[in-house]
């Protein structure tokens, strides 16, 4: 199982190589019914000689041919009579393997769901088959619906609680599903058994996504005994070390990283980050230095010596962008960026702005952050004027109407504000980000359903929106109704940004709503030290905290809610004397 892989294969079937949007034609050799006075058993085989023959034509063809149009409906032929010819056999002599035989036939991205209603079939008459259930879990993440994989799973090792294999596989669906305590429970039996390393990857990934980050590296430094040069077992150990901010072990888990693999330069920029966090800021250069000259790594280095406050390296970074080439429209764009956010000098910041020319494709970046900085001055008239102008400019850019519905709610023209949001949804329809902003907007105005209808329409155009996703389910769960649905949609939130510390409170509030308090408890736990100043998940630490007769934890969350200005306070008083 490839840990790279979200959601890995588990089974390796035939593979049919197909070109989009091309009907099928007939192919191969003309289908005539079998004569009435062949016994059954001899029209059994006809039919299975036929399928096999099939096969064979359609294997020899995406062996030996170029996959155009013209061989695609030669191969949509020979499949189509093949599954016909299979039909007849199943209908005489059904089998737990015909069925996965049919399945195989469309073993592919674009015709998976066919293989999958194959494998439903064969699972009505064979239920306890394991290859047709294994196979049709692995169908359901191919259609990228983890959720179903897991159900299957978790009936099937239900009923053959000693089938190890399916277990580990149940076990990593779980991971990928967040589902770490399920997960954990399930990879019990098996890490009594043995100790795989397979095995302890998975638990160790349970473990951190509890926020067990010492359990966690119990588990990894047992796996790494076993094979020291696990580089995904360093990375991850390296990780528990800084969510324990044990920064100097994670300097010498990412430095073996690194010597593993001078090339990973996403493993040099954590380096860095860590190094900037003891202040070190000159090892932090020097290992820029050594690395790729990169336009991306650079300008991912700089940003993340500016983010820590470095912003004197930060420009000596980017000018390692400037050595021995043409000063491009990105590197003026960061040197804004580091004399506004370094350096706290929008004057400087705003005239290396104008050096980006207008018809360079940076141009429109450029102009929305003049347009931010122009709003931070107060400089409300030039902002919104520049804004207008992007809008003219650049109409079917999606930033320029949230930044001008943006000015005009600051300036309490929230009428204004939609008209503008109004205007650019219906220009782009497309845009997610922007029908998200607008679902932000209506609620603002007090339209509650409108802001939910937005939201919904967001995560049918895009199912991957971890915002919408994590604002649909929270509401869903607020409002105490649709809780399954809503616990779907905020671990999907959580897949896109699993550090959010507001999407890790959504999914404690849901499983507070579901009654499941003790996984309320632990996610709680780790949303307030994600987010330690927000008053509203203080108070559902205190709520949690009271549901599991934790009096005192419940009178620390209530208390942090009054601390940090909670916007009711009259309301957490009444629960601090409740108490």
């Amino acid at each position: 199982m490839l840990r790279s892989s979200r959601y890995a294969v588990l089974w390796v079937a035939l593979a049919l190589a197909l070109l989009g949007g091309c009907a099928a034609r007939q192919a191969g050799p003309a289908r005539q019914a079998v004569g009435p006075g062949l016994s059954p058993e001899a029209r059994v085989q006809y039919y299975y000689l036929v399928y096999q023959d099939q096969i064979l034509r359609l294997q020899r063809l995406t062996r030996t041919q170029p996959m155009n149009q013209e061989t695609l409906a030669q191969a949509l032929g020979y499949q189509k009579i093949a599954a016909e010819a299979l039909d007849r056999v199943l209908a005489e002599r059904p089998s737990a393997e015909l069925y996965l035989d049919k399945a195989n036939l469309y073993w592919n991205n674009e015709q998976v769901g066919l293989a999958r209603q194959a494998l439903q079939e064969g699972l009505s008459r064979y239920p306890d088959d394991r290859a047709l259930n294994l196979y049709l879990a692995n169908a359901w993440l191919m259609e990228g619906k983890p959720d179903q994989a897991a159900a299957v799973f978790d009936a099937y090792v239900a009923r053959f609680p000693k089938d190890d294999q399916a277990r580990e596989q149940f076990a990593q669906v779980l991971v990928d599903l967040r589902e770490y305590a399920r997960a954990l429970d399930v990879l019990k039996p098996l890490l009594g058994k043995r100790a795989e390393p397979e095995l302890l990857f998975l638990a160790a990934q349970a473990e951190s996504g509890l926020g067990r980050h010492r359990q966690a590296l119990a588990d990894l430094r047992r796996l790494l005994e076993k094979n020291p040069e696990d580089f995904d077992a360093l990375s991850l150990l390296a990780y528990q070390h800084e969510m324990l901010k044990d920064y100097p072990a994670a300097v010498k888990a990412y430095t073996s990283l690194l010597k593993a693999d001078e090339t990973r330069d996403e493993v040099r920029l954590r380096l860095v980050s860590l190094l900037l966090k003891l202040n070190n800021p000159e090892r932090a250069v020097a290992l820029v230095r050594e690395g790729s000259r990169e336009k991306l790594f650079l300008l991912e280095a700089a940003e993340t010596f500016l983010r820590e406050g470095f912003s004197a390296q930060a420009s000596a970074v980017l000018d390692l962008l400037a050595e021995g080439a043409p000063l491009t429209a990105e590197y003026y764009l960061y040197k804004a960026m580091i004399a506004y956010e370094g350096r706290n000098d929008p004057g400087a910041a705003l005239k290396f702005l104008e050096r980006v020319p207008e018809s360079d494709p940076a141009a429109a970046q450029a102009l929305q952050f003049r347009i931010q900085i122009l709003a931070a001055l107060k400089r409300d008239a030039e902002a919104l004027a520049a804004a207008e102008d992007g809008e003219k400019r650049y109409p079917d850019q999606s930033r320029f109407y949230i930044l001008q519905a943006g000015l005009l709610a600051e300036g309490k023209n929230l009428d204004g504000a939609r008209v503008v949001m109004e205007r650019g949804v219906s220009r782009l329809p497309g845009d997610t980000d922007l029908l998200y902003r607008y679902g932000l907007l209506r609620r603002e105005m007090g339209d509650e359903a409108g802001a939910l209808e937005s939201m919904e329409l967001v995560i049918v155009k895009n199912p991957e929106h971890a915002e919408a996703l994590n604002y649909v389910g929270y509401t869903l769960a607020d409002e105490g109704r649709e809780l399954d649905r809503a616990l779907v949609l905020v671990n999907s939130a959580l897949r896109q940004d699993p550090a959010n510390g507001f999407m890790i409170d959504s999914l404690a509030w849901v499983y507070f709503r579901m009654g499941r308090l003790n996984e309320a408890w632990t996610e709680i736990r780790r949303a307030v030290t994600a987010v330690p100043g927000d008053p509203e998940l203080w108070n559902h630490y205190g709520d949690i905290a009271r549901a599991l007769g934790r009096v005192g934890d419940a009178r620390n969350g209530y208390s942090k809610a009054l601390k940090h200005n909670h916007k009711d306070p009259a309301s957490i008083q009444k629960k601090l004397h409740d108490l």
